[in-house]
């Protein structure tokens, strides 16, 4: 059997990225400040396969898709939060879906481009 959990540090098949978190917000003078905080992960990054697509809402499926394999949590919008962006390669990816495979060690998260890491 294969430990996913070996191979995210493997020098092999792991690479590193940016996880962009959003840590809370202020309102100031009117505007709305957005703190973040960056971490930089080592996992493996891939194309999504035509089965992690098939596993988003039909609204969602989009161009330039990756999958993220990390030790870390990831976190996509909800009543609570809002969604992680990994930059890879000098690219923006918006985390839609993320699977707890934390019982393995490792969690796996789709991400949708959204556009070039300078927009950050």
């Amino acid at each position: 059997m294969i430990l996913v959990q070996e191979l995210i540090h493997d020098p092999d098949f792991c690479d590193t990225f940016q996880l962009i978190r959003r840590i809370g917000s202020e309102w100031e003078r009117g505007e709305q400040i957005v703190h973040t905080e960056t971490l930089l992960i080592e996992g493996i990054i891939s194309p999504a396969t035509s089965k992690d697509i098939e596993m988003l809402p039909e609204g969602d499926r989009q161009t330039g898709m990756k999958a993220f394999y990390a030790d870390v949590p990831m976190r996509v919008t909800d009543t609570e939060e809002t969604s992680d962006v990994c930059v890879y390669r000098g690219k923006q990816y918006k985390l839609l879906q993320v699977f707890d495979y934390s019982s393995n060690g490792y969690y796996k998260a789709i991400g949708t481009m959204v556009g070039d890491a300078d927009g950050v």
